[in-house]
């Protein structure tokens, strides 16, 4: 029997976790980046749209690889797995970006927050940029650890939605039929 076929869940979820955390990391940082240059966000959404591709994928190879018989349970499990292992490796790379690459990260994030509302013009908009300055006159910039903790909750939790949503999808999809190499060569 092939490796891939006696992987767990878990494991698959692991494996394929990292293949997601790359493309989180490539989000990230083309993000990071598009506050300089704003036509990354192309780039941002088009990175942004593979991950329930590939999400998708990944999770339809696994109940294809079981000949259709994953339960839902265990789909969204290694979902779940998936996006966790994918934000872990998202937390340490933008733990490192931030403190290593652009100390002033969140400041700036901030400061882009408020020059869009102040250019917005109207009366919501002026008000949420002048929240956004006292914060920063009063000093109350979110830390590192907690801007990475909450890119990692909301990797997880929203990776989780989808998950659900995509292990529905993956198991609705008819398996196809076919003969194993294993089944051909044993009776010769």
């Amino acid at each position: 029997m092939p490796e891939t076929e006696t992987k767990s869940i878990y494991a698959r979820g692991a494996d394929c976790g990292l293949w997601l955390g790359l493309c989180f990391i490539a989000l990230f940082l083309l993000a990071a980046a598009s506050i300089r240059v704003p036509a990354l966000n192309i780039a941002v959404i088009a990175t942004a749209a593979c991950v329930p591709v590939l999400s998708y994928r990944f999770l339809r190879r696994t109940h294809v690889a079981a000949h259709g018989l994953t339960s839902f349970s265990a789909l969204w499990m290694q979902g779940i797995v998936m996006f966790a292992c994918g934000s872990l490796l998202l937390g340490a790379t933008a733990y490192a970006y931030i403190r290593l690459v652009e100390p002033r990260f969140v400041a700036n994030v901030v400061q882009a927050g408020i020059d869009y509302y102040t250019a917005a013009g109207t009366p919501q908009a002026l008000a949420m940029a002048d929240e956004l300055r006292r914060i920063v006159e009063h000093n109350r910039l979110p830390r590192t650890g907690d801007v990475v903790l909450m890119y990692i909750w909301a990797t997880v939790f929203t990776g989780s939605i989808l998950s659900m949503i995509l292990a529905l999808i993956a198991r609705a999809r008819r398996v196809p039929l076919q003969e194993k190499e294993d089944t051909k060569n044993f009776f010769r």
